[in-house]
C-alpha cells in the first residue's frame, strides 16, 4: 500500500483544473438527481488528495498540517450527515451531529492556521496579528449587520436555535480570513504561490457559508451556487496539499521587512474603512444630506491623515534602508561584510531545509603573504589589491548564486547553501584558486595573489550550526596554511587529535595521582668531557595516552596557576633527587626551567630557599634557567628577583638565547652565569654560514663578558668538534644522552665519561 500511494504523484495544477471542470458540471446534474452524489464524490476525492499530499510531502512543522487534514475531513463528514438529515427534514429543525462536525472543522482549521503563523517564532509574532484581527472584526461587523441581525430579529437570540447557532460558521470563516492575513505577514507565505491557493480555498468556503446563511438562515437545502463555492473550496484545499511549495507556509519570517510593514500600513486603510463604508452604502438613501456631508468630510480627513502617516513611514524606511545598507557593506571594498552574512544566515535558516540530502558549506579564504604587500608596497597599494580580489570573487559568487563577504583584513567567506554534493564544494575552492591565478594590474603594477581556504560542511543549518562552521573553517584554514596544501576540509577526528582542552581538566588529577615525573638530561663540560650537571625536564605519564612530552601540555597551562604548581613539584623533586645522588657520591648541578609567570607572580626566592633547606641541598648546586623573552618582560622586577637568588648562591642561566629580541650586553646587567645557545643555530651552523657566524660572535662576546656558554641540541660529532674548536664551555644533546629517568642517570654519567669522542 505505501508503494502504491507513493506512486500516485498528482500534479496540483492538473488536480485544480479538473476540479474546476467537475464543479462546473454540477448544475448540469441537478435535473438528473445526481447533484449530491457528484458533490460528495468531488469532496471526498479532495479530502483524499489532502491526506495523500501531506503524507507524501511530510511538510514541517507536521502538526498544523495534520490538523488541516482533520479539519477538511470533518467538514466533508458534516456535509454528508447534513445531506442525510436534509432528506428526512431534520436538519432545519434541530441541531445534529452534522453541526458538531462542521463546527469542529472550522475550529480545527483556525487552530491549524494559528500554529502555522506562530511556528518557531522566538517571540509571539505581533506583526500581523492585530492586522489580521482588524480584518476579521471588520468582516464580522459587516456579517452582523447584513447576516446575523436579520436572523436575530426574526428568530430571537438563543444558541439552542439552529439558525442562531449556525451563525458561527460564517463567523469562523471571517476569522479564518483574518488568520490568512496574519499568516501572510508573519511567515514566508508571501513568497509562495501555494498561499494564493489557500486564500482561494478559504474565500470560497466563506462565500458559500455567507450565501447559505444569508439566503436561508442555514435552514434550507443548499442551492447549486452554495455547493459550487464549497466544491471550489475543497478542490483548492486539495491543490494546496499537493503543491510542492507546501512547506513554505510553515516557515516563519526571520524578521519583519520594512517595505512589508509599509504595505501593511497601506492595507490598514481599506480594513479600517470596510465596515463604515458598508454601512454608508446600505443606509445612504435614508441619511440626511448634511449627515452624508459630515461623513464624507470625516472620510476625507481620515484619508489625508493616513496618507501623511504613510509618507512619513516611507521616508523613515528609506533612511533606515540606507543605514542598513551601509552597515552591511564593507567600507573598503564595497562588497558585503560580516553583518550582511549574518543577515543572510538569519533569512536562510529555514529555506535551506527545502532541498533534501543537500549540504551547506562555508569557505574561509585568507590571502597568502598579504602582509608582505603592505610592507613592501605600502598600505595604499595593499588596499587596492584587496579591492581587486574582492571585486573578482564577489562577481563570481553572484554568478553561482552563493553569498560572499569580507569578514576581516584579508579574510573572505563564501557561503554555499543547498549544495547537492561535497565534490561541488571542493571544485568551487579550486575554482577560486584558478580565478586568483590570473594577475591583477593595480596602478600599473602586476601582482599575483594566492590564498589558503578552510572549508566546513554541515547537513543542517541553524544559528548554532553556523557558529560552529565558523570555528571549524578557521581550524581548517590553519591546517591549510601549516601544510601549505591551499585547501583543507575540517575533520572532527583530526581536530580532536589536536584538541588540548583536556589538559587543564586532567592536569590537576595528574598532580594528585603523581603522574608527573621528572626526567634528567646530562650537560657535559667540553674541555674534560665530564658531566657537570643535568637539566630537569618534566614528562606526563598518562594512564591512557601514555608518556606525554612537555610541548603537548605546558603551553596549555602556561597562562594558569598550574604552571607554578608544576614548577614547585619539579623544584622539590629535583632537590630531593640531588640529595639522593649526593649520597651515591654523584655531585651534579640541577638546572630548573622557570617561566615568565613564575618570575612575575610568585615569591620565587622564598620558595627556592625553603626547598633547599628541606632537602639539604647547597644553593650553588641549583641553576635557574629563564628564557630570553621572560628576562626582559619586566627588567626591574626580574633583576631584583635574580639578584636575590644569586645572593642565595643559585646560578642563573639564559635559555634558548638567540630566539628573543634582547642583546647579550643588556642581559649582562642581570649577572648571568651561563648562556645556552638555541639548538636551531647549533644544528644549522655546519651548513649555514649565518648560523655559524651567530654562534661564533656569541661565544666571543660571552667570553669578554665572563659568561659561560652551553650549546643545546648536539646531535653530531661534527658540531661537537666545531664547538670545541671555538672554545665553547659546555654542551647538551642526544649525542651524549636523551632525557632519562633518575634511576638511569648514574650509569649514563659513567658511560659518557668513559666514552672517547674523536675531537681532533
Amino acid at each position: 500500500m505505501p508503494q502504491y500511494l507513493a506512486a500516485m504523484k498528482l500534479d496540483w495544477k492538473l488536480f485544480w483544473l479538473l476540479g474546476l471542470l467537475a464543479t462546473g458540471c454540477l448544475p448540469l446534474l441537478s435535473p438528473l438527481g445526481l447533484r449530491d452524489s457528484w458533490y460528495f464524490f468531488i469532496a471526498l476525492l479532495s479530502a483524499a488528495a489532502i491526506w495523500l499530499g501531506i503524507w507524501q510531502q511530510r511538510p514541517q512543522p507536521s502538526r498544523p498540517w495534520q490538523q488541516f487534514s482533520i479539519a477538511i475531513s470533518a467538514q466533508c463528514l458534516g456535509g454528508l450527515i447534513e445531506a442525510n438529515t436534509d432528506a428526512s427534514g431534520a436538519f432545519g429543525m434541530q441541531l445534529s451531529l452534522a453541526d458538531i462536525c462542521l463546527l469542529t472543522g472550522h475550529l480545527t482549521l483556525v487552530n491549524s492556521l494559528w500554529l502555522l503563523a506562530c511556528h518557531q517564532q522566538p517571540q509571539f509574532p505581533r506583526h500581523g496579528f492585530f492586522q489580521g484581527w482588524i480584518l476579521a472584526t471588520s468582516l464580522m461587523l459587516i456579517g452582523w449587520q447584513f447576516l446575523f441581525l436579520p436572523t436575530i430579529l426574526q428568530h430571537g437570540f438563543s444558541l439552542d436555535r439552529p439558525q442562531v447557532f449556525r451563525m458561527l460558521y460564517p463567523s469562523l470563516s471571517f476569522v479564518e480570513l483574518g488568520m490568512l492575513l496574519w499568516l501572510w505577514i508573519s511567515s514566508a507565505a508571501y513568497a509562495s504561490r501555494v498561499f494564493i491557493q489557500l486564500c482561494l480555498a478559504i474565500l470560497f468556503f466563506a462565500i458559500g457559508e455567507c450565501i447559505f446563511h444569508g439566503t436561508s438562515n442555514s435552514l434550507a437545502v443548499p442551492h447549486d451556487i452554495n455547493l459550487m463555492f464549497w466544491l471550489l473550496g475543497y478542490v483548492s484545499f486539495g491543490s494546496v496539499a499537493l503543491h510542492p511549495a507546501l512547506a513554505q507556509l510553515g516557515q516563519p519570517r526571520a524578521s519583519e521587512d520594512d517595505r512589508h510593514a509599509n504595505h501593511i500600513l497601506t492595507l490598514l486603510l481599506p480594513l479600517a474603512m470596510l465596515f463604515p463604508v458598508a454601512l454608508l452604502l446600505r443606509y445612504f438613501q435614508a441619511l440626511h444630506p448634511a449627515t452624508i456631508g459630515i461623513l464624507l468630510g470625516f472620510f476625507i480627513v481620515f484619508i489625508i491623515g493616513w496618507y501623511q502617516l504613510r509618507t512619513t513611514m516611507r521616508n523613515i524606511i528609506e533612511v533606515k534602508q540606507q543605514l542598513l545598507q551601509q552597515n552591511r557593506t564593507d567600507y573598503l571594498t564595497g562588497i558585503p561584510n560580516r553583518n550582511y552574512l549574518e543577515q543572510v544566515v538569519e533569512n536562510s535558516l529555514y529555506s535551506t531545509r527545502a532541498l533534501p540530502h543537500s549540504l551547506n558549506a562555508m569557505l574561509l579564504m585568507d590571502i597568502d603573504g598579504f602582509k608582505a604587500f603592505n610592507n613592501i608596497f605600502g598600505f595604499g597599494l595593499g588596499d587596492l589589491i584587496l579591492k581587486a580580489v574582492a571585486k573578482r570573487l564577489h562577481h563570481d559568487s553572484k554568478i553561482h548564486g552563493d553569498h560572499f563577504a569580507r569578514v576581516d583584513g584579508d579574510e573572505f567567506i563564501l557561503l554555499m547553501l543547498n549544495v547537492p554534493e561535497k565534490a561541488m564544494v571542493e571544485h568551487q575552492a579550486w575554482h577560486i584558486h584558478h580565478l586568483l591565478e590570473q594577475p591583477f594590474v593595480v596602478n600599473g603594477l602586476t601582482a599575483k595573489v594566492s590564498c589558503s581556504i578552510g572549508i566546513s560542511i554541515a547537513d543542517s543549518f541553524t544559528k548554532h550550526t553556523f557558529s560552529n562552521m565558523q570555528r571549524e573553517s578557521e581550524r581548517a584554514l590553519l591546517w591549510a596554511k601549516e601544510n601549505q596544501s591551499q585547501v583543507e576540509f575540517y575533520q572532527a577526528i583530526r581536530d580532536k587529535t589536536n584538541d588540548k582542552s583536556w589538559v587543564i581538566s586532567e592536569f590537576r588529577q595528574a598532580i594528585y595521582y603523581r603522574q608527573i615525573v621528572v626526567y634528567y638530561q646530562p650537560k657535559v663540560r667540553l674541555q674534560t668531557l665530564t658531566v657537570m650537571g643535568v637539566e630537569a625536564l618534566v614528562r606526563w605519564q598518562h594512564p591512557v595516552r601514555g608518556l606525554i612530552m612537555p610541548g603537548e601540555f605546558v603551553p596549555q597551562i602556561e597562562n594558569t596557576d598550574l604552571i607554578h604548581t608544576l614548577f614547585k613539584l619539579v623544584l622539590h623533586e629535583s632537590t630531593r633527587q640531588w640529595q639522593h645522588w649526593h649520597q651515591q657520591q654523584l655531585d651534579l648541578t640541577m638546572a630548573l626551567n622557570v617561566t615568565a609567570r613564575d618570575l612575575m607572580n610568585f615569591d620565587l626566592e622564598k620558595e627556592v630557599a625553603q626547598a633547599l633547606e628541606k632537602h639539604a641541598t647547597p644553593a650553588n648546586r641549583i641553576e635557574v634557567e629563564i628564557t630570553e623573552s621572560s628576562a626582559i618582560a619586566d627588567p626591574r622586577r626580574v633583576k631584583k628577583l635574580l639578584s636575590a637568588l644569586i645572593a642565595l648562591g643559585v646560578k642563573i642561566s639564559i635559555d634558548d638565547y638567540g630566539t628573543g629580541y634582547s642583546s647579550l650586553l643588556y642581559l649582562q646587567q642581570l649577572s648571568l652565569h651561563y648562556l645556552k645557545i638555541d639548538q636551531q643555530f647549533i644544528r644549522e651552523m655546519h651548513h649555514d654560514a649565518s648560523s655559524l657566524a651567530i654562534v661564533r660572535s656569541t661565544l666571543e662576546l660571552a667570553k669578554n663578558l665572563q659568561i659561560e656558554v652551553i650549546a643545546e641540541g648536539i646531535h653530531a660529532i661534527a658540531c661537537l668538534q666545531q664547538l670545541v674548536a671555538m672554545g665553547c664551555y659546555g654542551a647538551q644533546g642526544f649525542l651524549f644522552s636523551e632525557p632519562l629517568p633518575a634511576s638511569e642517570i648514574p650509569a649514563t654519567v659513567r658511560r659518557i665519561q668513559a666514552t672517547r669522542y674523536e675531537l681532533d
